[in-house]
């Protein structure tokens, strides 16, 4: 095994191309095979390295059998920031607490804001267990305090990402921050905005979101369709049966997936209504849709509290 890592190294020094089973040389390495690849990679160009590890990432996300998280774990130290980046997205599916704290340091000390960004983006997959404390006090602490350092990062791009990254925080600042950047001159900040409202689980941006669902701009409409899709609020479902009249196929499709991610009978009436002048080739969307949304059991999603009645006080 560690003959033939060795031998795939030289061969990356040289300019050679992995295949996809080659790749799987670098999945899962213990540390000798790890030691080995950190002696030679170096000797590796800048751009085999940032490359091998872009290509990690995308079949990780294809092959489930794959990890590449250690691969990932030595490239954060590269002294070149595209690798550090390309690095980080090894990590998108990581709910490792050292990885969560590591991707914390970067989010707010590395000097490329390229990294910055997405390393402060990555976080997001370890804010639903700050949230239901399921991450240690230590680690949880150092995630919440760097998205919200990175939120004020001089760069609109890092902003953007934090912002994006927090959403599922239940903290005063979150908000703060999100009415902030709905407000933006900013487009990157506005989207960023949309998506954390979707991600928040709150019902108090609902408003927000349907008065995007009329926006004059294709791609705030469709960012608030999906944002409505993952906020799952039955408020939004009205709104979203007139977005089905959308000109833009894009945001019809997606309305169609939101309506599903939704459920309820209201929803499913509209999906009905729809069906028969539905554009061609949606016939599908529509199917998966009424399914998901006539299976959907009737939840509470909102982390608000309920207001008590007051016949009962």
């Amino acid at each position: 095994m560690r003959e033939s890592l060795a031998r795939l190294l030289e061969m990356l020094a040289d300019g050679h191309e992995l295949t996809v089973p080659e790749f799987g040389a670098f999945s899962d390495l213990d540390r000798p095979a790890a030691a080995l690849v950190r002696e030679h990679w170096q000797g590796l160009p800048v751009a085999t390295r940032a490359l091998l590890l872009e290509r990690a990432g995308e079949l990780a996300d294809v092959h489930l059998d794959r990890n590449f998280e250690a691969l990932g774990k030595l490239a954060l130290d590269d002294p070149e920031p595209e690798v550090r980046e390309r690095a980080v997205a090894v990590f998108w599916e990581s709910r490792d607490s050292s990885v969560a704290r590591r991707l914390a340091v970067l989010a707010v000390d590395d000097i490329g804001s390229g990294v910055r960004a997405a390393a402060a983006l990555a976080l997001e997959g370890f804010v639903e267990a700050v949230e239901t404390a399921e991450l240690d006090s230590v680690t949880a602490a150092a995630v919440t305090s760097a998205l919200r350092t990175a939120a004020d990062d001089p760069v609109v791009g890092v902003r953007a990402a934090a912002l994006e990254a927090a959403g599922a925080l239940t903290q005063d600042w979150v908000a703060e921050r999100i009415l902030d950047a709905y407000e933006s001159d900013e487009r990157e900040l506005r989207v960023a905005a949309i998506r954390a409202m979707g991600a928040s689980a709150q019902e108090r941006w609902t408003e927000y979101l349907a008065d995007q669902l009329y926006s004059g701009e294709v791609e705030m409409r469709l960012e608030a369709v999906l944002a409505a899709g993952a906020l799952g609020s039955e408020t939004l479902v009205a709104p979203l049966g007139e977005a089905l009249a959308d000109d833009d196929p894009e945001v019809v499709l997606a309305v169609i997936e939101a309506l599903g991610e939704i459920g309820g009978e209201a929803a499913v009436d509209l999906l009905n209504e729809f069906a028969p002048d539905a554009p061609e080739g949606m016939e599908e969307a529509l199917e998966s849709a009424l399914g998901l949304a006539a299976d959907t059991q009737m939840f509470r999603r909102f982390g608000e509290p309920v207001a008590e009645d007051e016949d009962d006080e």
